[in-house]
Formats: C-alpha cells, sequence, structure tokens
C-alpha cells in the first residue's frame, strides 16, 4: 500500500527524527564544561565577542553560537551534529521509553486538535477524555485555528510530571465546552509496535527503533511467541526504523545468533584496536527460519543486525536497500543542557564491510538531498547500484555481499514489482481511505463501541456494501472513481477501511493484525519460507 508522495513523507520525517537520531553509544561519561583550550578556540570566542560588543545591529550571541558550532560540525561528516537543550531533551523521550505529558494520541484535522485515543491508564483517561474529542482550549488560550502545528501542539501539552493543564472540550453530542484539568505524568512508550502470529507458524515482530526499552520488549515479544504459540519461523521487520542505541542491536542480535558468531566490531582513529562483540549462548531464537525485512529508512543499528544476520547466513534478508550509515556516535552533553553528537569509530559488519554512503565532508545537505533522490526512480527501477571489487566482500558460507552503499537484501521487493492502478495510486497519495474512516468512526463512534474490544470488532465488523457506497460517494468527490479498481485492490481497501477504523476506535494492535494481510512486503517474504 505505497505511493511516491506516502514514500516521500515517511522518508522526511524518518530523517529528521530517526535517522537523525541514528546510532551511539549510551552516554558513560559527565558533563563537559566548554572551555577555551588553545589559541584557536580563544580566537573564536574573541570573534564572538566582539560581534556581541560592537557589532551595528543588536545580535542574539546564543543563537549565533550554536549556528557557529553547527558549521564547524558540518566540516566533519553528516553525522556529527550539535543538539541545543531542547533537541536533546526530545530525542532523549524518543529513546528512554517515557516522556511526561498528559498521555493522549491526537491529530490536527483541518483546524482543530482530535484525540484519536486516550494512552490507556494514563492521565488524561483517568480524568475522562475519550477517543473524538476536540481539544478547543489550553490554559484558558483558543487552540483552533489553521496555524496550529503539531510541534506547537506538543509542547503546550508536555510538561513536567505533577504539573496540570487545562483542557477546554468539545465532545459530539453536548453543546456547551467541557474543562478537565489533566497532572502530567510519566506516559511509557514503547518500541515494539506489534508482535503477532501470522499464521499457525510464522511469528511477526515490527521494531521501530533501537530505544533503551527495545530489547527488553523484544525478549517479551520472541518469548510469547516461542513458549505460547510454538512459533517455527520468524519476520522481524525492520522497515522505517532509523536506528537508535548500539548495544540494544549488539543485544538483540545476539538472540538470534549462535554462541561465538561475530555480531560487530567498531574501530576508531588509525591505529586503535577493534572493538568486537561476539554472540553468547543461549539466545531464543537461534534456530528457526529467519527473515528480515529492511526498506530505504532503514538505518544504522538496523543495519547493524540486519549485516550481522546476513554475514553469518544465519537468515534472509528482504526488501529494499537500506540507508548506508556505518558511523557510530558518543553524546557529550554540555554545562547549559545541550549537546555535542561526535562521530567516535566505523562500524562494520561480521564479514568486514563498512556500509557508509559516501559523503562529502562539507555539504551535509546535499548527503540527504541525494538520498531522498532515490525516491525519484524506486517506483519504475530497482534500487541496485554497481560495486567496485574493493567493496566485494564473504559472507560465511562464501556468499558474496558488497559494503559502501547500505545493506543490499538478499531478495529485492522494488516498488515497481508491486502493480497499481491509477485509481489506487491516486487513493494513497491524497490519503483517502484515512480521511474517509476517521470521520466514519467519528460519526458513528457510539454504534462502534458497542463492541466490546478489538477482538470483538475483527470478528464481527463486516465492511457492508452500505459503507463501501458512501466511501464511493466520498472519493468521488476528491474526482476518484472506486469502480475501476481491480477485484483485488477493492478487497485490499475493504481490508484497510476495516483496519483503520479498528485503529481508530480500539488500538494499534487491533490495526496490525488486518494490516499485515494486506502488506505486500510482508505477504511476499512469507512465501520465501519455503
Amino acid at each position: 500500500m505505497n505511493s511516491k508522495a506516502k514514500i516521500l513523507t515517511i522518508v522526511i520525517i524518518s530523517l529528521l527524527v530517526g535517522i537523525a537520531i541514528g546510532m551511539f553509544e549510551m552516554p558513560n561519561h559527565g558533563i563537559i564544561t566548554t572551555k577555551n583550550s588553545s589559541e584557536k578556540a580563544s580566537k573564536l570566542s574573541d570573534i564572538l565577542q566582539l560581534i556581541s560588543d560592537d557589532y551595528v545591529d543588536a545580535v542574539n550571541l546564543d543563537t549565533l553560537t550554536d549556528e557557529a558550532i553547527k558549521s564547524l560540525l558540518a566540516q566533519l561528516d553528516p553525522h556529527s551534529v550539535y543538539l541545543t537543550a531542547a533537541e536533546v531533551k526530545s530525542e532523549n523521550e524518543h529513546l528512554n521509553g517515557n516522556f511526561e505529558g498528559i498521555g493522549i494520541q491526537f491529530r490536527i484535522v483541518e483546524d482543530t486538535i482530535v484525540v484519536i485515543q486516550p494512552i490507556k491508564g494514563g492521565p488524561s483517561n483517568r480524568v475522562g477524555i475519550m477517543a473524538g474529542d476536540r481539544i478547543v482550549r489550553i490554559n484558558d488560550t483558543l487552540r483552533v485555528g489553521k496555524e496550529l502545528e503539531t510541534e506547537q501542539v506538543m509542547r503546550l501539552l508536555k510538561g513536567k510530571k505533577g504539573s496540570k493543564v487545562k483542557l477546554s472540550i468539545k465532545r459530539n453530542g453536548l453543546e456547551r465546552l467541557v474543562d478537565f484539568t489533566v497532572t502530567r505524568d510519566v506516559i511509557e512508550t514503547h518500541s515494539v509496535d506489534f508482535y503477532g502470529m501470522i499464521d499457525k507458524t510464522t511469528g511477526y515482530i515490527k521494531l521501530s527503533q533501537f530505544s533503551s526499552t527495545s530489547y527488553k520488549e523484544v525478549v517479551q515479544a520472541l518469548s510469547a511467541l516461542k513458549y505460547d504459540h510454538d512459533m517455527q519461523q520468524l519476520i522481524f521487520d525492520l522497515r522505517g526504523n532509523g536506528g537508535g542505541y548500539l548495544n540494544e542491536a549488539i543485544a538483540i542480535a545476539d538472540e538470534f545468533l549462535p554462541k561465538g558468531d561475530l555480531i560487530v566490531f567498531t574501530k576508531g582513529r588509525p591505529n586503535s584496536k577493534p572493538n568486537k562483540s561476539f554472540a553468547t549462548k543461549g539466545g531464543l531464537f537461534e534456530k528457526g527460519k529467519l527473515i528480515i525485512l529492511i526498506d530505504e529508512v532503514s538505518a544504522s543499528a538496523s543495519e547493524i543486525l540486519a549485516g550481522a544476520v546476513q554475514d553469518n547466513d544465519r537468515g534472509m534478508i528482504i526488501g529494499r536497500r537500506t540507508f548506508g550509515k556505518g558511523l557510530v556516535q558518543d553524546q557529550i552533553s554540555l554545562s547549559d543542557g545541550s549537546a555535542l553528537r561526535l562521530t567516535i569509530a566505523r562500524y562494520y559488519t561480521p564479514s568486514g564491510r563498512c556500509i557508509q554512503r559516501p559523503y562529502v565532508s562539507n555539504d551535509p545537505e546535499q548527503y540527504y538531498m541525494d538520498f531522498i533522490a532515490r525516491y525519484a526512480n524506486m517506483e519504475t527501477n530497482s534500487d541496485t547500484i554497481p560495486h567496485a571489487d574493493s567493496l566485494r566482500y564473504k559472507t560465511k558460507n562464501g556468499r558474496y555481499v558488497f559494503g559502501g552503499g547500505g545493506i543490499e537484501p538478499d531478495i529485492e521487493l522494488p516498488y515497481s514489482a508491486y502493480k497499481r492502478s491509477e485509481t489506487c495510486i491516486k487513493l494513497l497519495r491524497l490519503g483517502l481511505t484515512y480521511q474517509f474512516c476517521f470521520d466514519f468512526a467519528d460519526t458513528f463512534r457510539e454504534t462502534l463501541n458497542q463492541f466490546s474490544d478489538g477482538d470483538d470488532f475483527l470478528a464481527n465488523f463486516q465492511v457492508s456494501n452500505t459503507i463501501w457506497q458512501s466511501f464511493n460517494e466520498f472519493a468521488a468527490k476528491h474526482n476518484v472513481k472506486i469502480k475501476s479498481l481491480s477485484a483485488k485492490e477493492q478487497a485490499q481497501v475493504r481490508t484497510m477501511i476495516k483496519a483503520y477504523i479498528a485503529q481508530l476506535i480500539f488500538d494499534d494492535q487491533s490495526f496490525y493484525r488486518l494490516f499485515i494481510t494486506v502488506d505486500e512486503d510482508v505477504q511476499t517474504a512469507i512465501q520465501y519460507f519455503k
């Protein structure tokens, strides 16, 4: 269910959030205070002070200093970056497995903040905020209008544990606004989006990032699938996973590889000794068929895991060529809460490959533009690239693999292989299926809530001909004629309608249980277990 527009959206978001997080070691040192340690550093400090004292116009010295540091790091590599205190806080929330806030999933629809789901047991859920509620005021200030942005809303709703925020809400069926006072709390987040059985023998795990809780979550998923459901083979989905903590990737790889297999090694400056990580005994899934799903946004820690499985011939890698990030960063905290994320090593897969894409040290913007440019041809061509013999390596069993441009899959699934009608592509590009489902769930929420839970909904709800006709009329208003869809496409869209409604009324788990049945990468991968 892909389109070029959808792909580009995913890419941009992942670049800014996922791959920007990248892969780095857990910080294990104290705060570094900024001091002038040389004449050159003193010169930079003197120049900034002269600008502050004598420049013709008033300047913000803090902003100027931040920009100077960013410009300095841009001369090194695309992944050595400076983070402001606010950026450090935001990224730590992504990787630490929790944040402090009111605990809702929300979406800005036209000009209004709409609650998609309150997190079960969270602060909003406890005070009675419900899915479908519209947040009109935050702390008595009107928050509606086309100028609303997601980041702005998140800043308003997040805050320290124990602090309070007043919300005025418009609820369907009530004429007046309803006021709630929500006490912010710690909200746990998860990096395993979903795990479950696809059929009687095939398990599936979707990992979205490598956070501080990822290994624990993956072990929980593997244990449930293996011991509760007798899983014999596994699809481990790393699509869209931009990376995270190096140690988490190594620990997860250890669950798949037998004792003694090399997982990864890192090497810093010339003449330094490689730091090697080997698998230990007792992994939860050292035997049994394994497929790793990857795509163009799978990066850094995802590439560590995929490369370890591929080079040790432990499983099959299926999908599309990964991002190609072979650099390791160390995050160094500064005294004002900001941080320096500095490249300290390169990592190498067990066969000895470094999969870092080429880059020009003084042009990080071009590095990312080159990546985005891959999408210009991905829907009509494969993503294979030429290789020099110097980049050719051998796996444990003697198969040839290549470095220098990401992890190439054993089986490529190019977007061009999925033949779709123009109508289907337009549906995807415009996001009409989700828009229809959002309106439908909002209108018939009371009726849909009569299902006891997601299981009840999946078992008993059907996309009736009446609903399909309503969707037909909705799409027609956007100049899309549903009748021109093939029978297969119509069946897929019906499944997606049910999946989106399940997500909007119940949870992501109910959504994924249906989505994987029409996820073309997953369904194609299943065939290769044979």
